[in-house]
């Protein structure tokens, strides 16, 4: 006797097999979409990221592809939606993208929370006064160090060849080296290979021989480096952390080799950290 099967959705049974399959349909749909959204905002903070890492010089597009490993058109819209957000800006005449106003106006924002400059002034005054020397804060730009605040030494001789505002690649300087060195290991080497073009400014200053800084610099506690961003003179760097055991930025002062012999090095450096250690409280909330 041949059996008749119902498959109109009158069958109950049918029916639910039905409804199922359309939940599980709709459910892979919002997570393939779900997915979709999230490695697109991926993408887009990755591009700002990278051009926030190059500072000043900005990034082209052909560059960008590269370095995010991105289709081109993906790259163009991401960077035609961050410019329409005020996000990132191309001067006139000019290929490459740099940061926006708005990137201005968080940072701004960010920093009236506390000021690493304002906390830092009386260190700054302290280890000048205590070497005689200048001393310095510096801080991190993604591949790039940057001089926050300078107060001159009392010394006939001072070494200011680094300004205000003033960008190095990271590790270049004493600040820049403490810096770097506080860093992972995978992002140590994403710093030095991004900068490697621009080592060769710097004296004989090379990859591995930065490497070897490092290595010297956890060692030591404290960073040393000299004759490379200005012949004939060295520099001592030390990271200021938070509570939270991040590095904030760093504080060196700097000499002619003949006022920095390992003595010299050492006075500094103490110097360095006893004045740091008095502003720790404020800088735990930073």
């Amino acid at each position: 006797m041949d059996v008749l099967i119902e498959t109109s959705d009158r069958n109950p049974l049918v029916a639910a097999l039905r409804r199922r399959h359309t939940v599980h349909a709709m459910i892979r749909c919002m997570s393939t979409t779900e997915a979709r959204g999230t490695q697109s905002i991926d993408r887009t903070i990755g591009v700002l990221k990278q051009v926030v890492a190059h500072g000043s010089h900005g990034l082209t597009v052909a560059e960008l592809v590269t370095i995010c490993e991105l289709e081109r058109p993906t790259v163009h819209r991401i960077v035609q939606a961050l410019e329409r957000q005020g996000l990132l800006t191309r001067p006139a005449g000019s290929k490459r993208y740099m940061l926006g106003d708005y990137c201005r106006q968080m940072a701004a924002a960010f920093a009236d929370r506390a000021d690493l400059r304002t906390v830092c002034e009386p260190v700054l005054r302290s280890v000048s006064e205590d070497t005689g020397n200048s001393a310095f804060l510096i801080a991190r730009v993604g591949y790039e160090s940057i001089c926050l605040a300078r107060v001159v030494g009392s010394y006939p001789v001072q070494v200011l060849t680094v300004n205000v505002g003033m960008r190095n690649p990271l590790g270049v300087g004493a600040g820049g080296l403490a810096i770097l060195s506080t860093l992972p290991v995978d992002e140590q080497n994403e710093c030095i290979r991004a900068n490697a073009k621009r080592l060769g400014s710097y004296g004989s200053l090379t990859e591995s021989t930065l490497r070897a800084l490092v290595r010297a610099t956890q060692r030591r506690g404290h960073a040393v480096i000299g004759h490379y961003s200005a012949p004939g003179v060295i520099g001592i760097g030390m990271v200021m952390r938070n509570s939270s055991g991040n590095a904030l930025g760093a504080i060196t002062t700097s000499s002619i080799d003949s006022r920095m012999s390992k003595d010299d090095q050492q006075v500094a450096a103490l110097s360095i950290a006893k004045h740091i250690a008095r502003v720790q409280s404020s800088l735990d909330i930073l």
